[in-house]
Formats: C-alpha cells, structure tokens, sequence
C-alpha cells in the first residue's frame, strides 16, 4: 500500500510533479500518473487510489475543478476520510469540497521549508497515522525502531534481539537460554533510553494479536467451507515485523518451582512453562515514566 496518491488535472502536471518529488523526498512512497489515461483507466484507478494508498491528495485548480474524474475520485477519499484537499491555484474548490478544510499552497513553488508545505506534511502524518491506528489498533511507531503500546503505556524495541534494525529486521532471531537472558538484558541501552528490559509475561500477553484470513477448511461437491484462522506468528506483524513464531522468554518465574520461567509461544499465541535451559527468543520493553510507579510494581511483582 502507498502512503499517498495524488488526485489532479492533466493540466496541473509539472506542479503536482514538483509537489510529488517533495513528498518523496520526505520518505513518503507516492504514486500519480504521469501520462493520459483512457476513461476505461480513470474509471479503475479511481477505485485502486482508495483502496490502495493511505490517503488522497486531490490538487484543485481551475482546470480539475471542471473534471468530473477529479471530483469523482475526490468524492470516494471524502467518504473513506482520506481526502486532502490542496489548492495549486487561487480557486473555489465545488461543493462539497468548499466546506472542507484545504491546504493553501497556490503560491508554493517547491520550498519544503515553505510553512504551507509544512502544514501539509503535519496533514498527511495526522492521517497515516490515523490509518495505522486502524490497522495496529494500539501502536505507535515512534520512527527510532520503538513502539509504544497507547493501551499499556509500554515502550517495546521493534525487533526481535539479534534482527538488524539497518536491515528493516532481517537476520537471524538470537536464542538465549532463560538466565542467559537475564543476565544479558538488564538495564540495556537502546534509542536514548537505558532501562530496557526482558518483559512479565503478562506484558508479552498483551502482544498476542489475531490477524484473521479466511481459509477452506472443507471442500465436497456441493458445499465449501470457510472459517477465520489467526495468521501466524500471533502478533501484529505490520507493528513487530518478521517476529519469530517461536517462544519468547519472560522475567516471570514460579514461586514453588525454581527451573522454570513464564515463556510467550507466538505460533501458538498462548503462554507455557519451560525449563530455564531451553533456547527462547527476546523482546526487550520498557516501562514509560508515565506510568504509575505502583502499575510497575504490580506487574513486575506477576509472576504468572
């Protein structure tokens, strides 16, 4: 899916691809056509720009204000509240576009340091992360390789430990034995913080997530069944890229059993007690000074 798809006037051209160029440069994926499409093509695209983009710019000038695709396409992004309306031209965008809010860049001319430009950029955050949201449910990137669940106020690392964040998480996920574990990640430095941490288990709990996909479970002659698997591993994988569905070791213990530890599974998606000798993944967290110190002793003080 593309972070941005531009909605404009042939006519409007060079200016949306200088308005493209500067989004790209933003680390912004953006799509626009840069040739004439049939009306056969206009009439897919405008059904493939919501679907698949993240949000729509639609460029008003005095051409595209006349265009019943420009209008077409700008209708369908208002619906799904995706829309941003831009102005390249000192121009009334129709009704019912007039009434919405509208980025006014008729006098931009390619400055990213411009503060309409830059009123645009805070938009287009505004709603990606909105559709993120959606998606995720919880999270936030906060853009360093950290997430922050908004429901815990937990802070976790992206990536499994031994996954290169320079490699957007690709390697190999390490395995560490239960006091290995321990003693290797106390108190760990990462992104400007020096308090991550291997997690409770019922802060890995709260990881557990079910990404559902219709799947043929029984076919006869006559009759096809279907049914909503969870996709593995059990965790939202647009926010914890290429996690292992492996276990995940905890810092949670048993009190009347002293060789083993509180894993997370997340092929399964369920916790287990395993012996502290056996080989187990790592997410490290951290808890946000936000929080209620008392809320961090409870669920330091879980041991399962």
């Amino acid at each position: 899916m593309n972070d941005i798809f531009i909605n404009y006037s042939s006519v409007d051209r060079p200016w949306v691809g200088m308005l493209a160029k500067a989004l790209g440069s933003e680390g912004y994926s953006v799509r626009w056509d840069q040739n004439d499409l049939t009306t056969e093509d206009v009439s897919n695209r405008i059904e493939n720009s919501i679907n698949n983009n993240k949000c729509v710019i639609t460029v008003w000038s005095h051409a595209s204000v006349q265009s019943f695709w420009v209008q077409s396409e700008a209708l369908k992004a208002m619906e799904k509240k995706v829309l941003i309306p831009v102005l390249c031209e000192q121009v009334v965008p129709p009704m019912p576009y007039a009434t919405l809010p509208t980025e006014a860049l008729q006098n931009w001319k390619g400055d990213r340091t411009e503060m309409s430009y830059q009123h645009l950029l805070e938009t287009i955050r505004t709603i990606i992360q909105s559709d993120t949201d959606k998606q995720t449910g919880k999270y936030i990137d906060n853009q360093d390789d950290t997430i922050t669940d908004c429901n815990t106020n937990l802070m976790w690392k992206k990536y499994s430990e031994g996954q290169r964040t320079i490699a957007c998480g690709k390697g190999m996920v390490r395995q560490y034995t239960w006091d290995n574990a321990v003693r290797r990640f106390k108190n760990v430095s990462f992104a400007g913080y020096n308090d991550w941490r291997l997690p409770t288990i019922d802060e890995l709990r709260s990881l557990v997530y079910c990404d559902q996909k219709e799947t043929l479970i029984e076919k006869s002659s006559w009759l096809s069944t279907t049914d909503n698997v969870c996709l593995k591993p059990r965790i939202n994988n647009k926010v914890f890229p290429n996690t292992s569905p492996t276990r995940y070791w905890s810092s949670s213990t048993f009190y009347n059993k002293e060789e083993y530890a509180w894993s997370l599974d997340f092929d399964s998606g369920t916790d287990e007690e395993n012996l502290k000798y056996y080989n187990g993944s790592v997410r490290l967290v951290r808890s946000k000074a936000s929080i209620n110190t008392g809320s961090i002793q409870s669920l330091n003080d879980t041991s399962g």
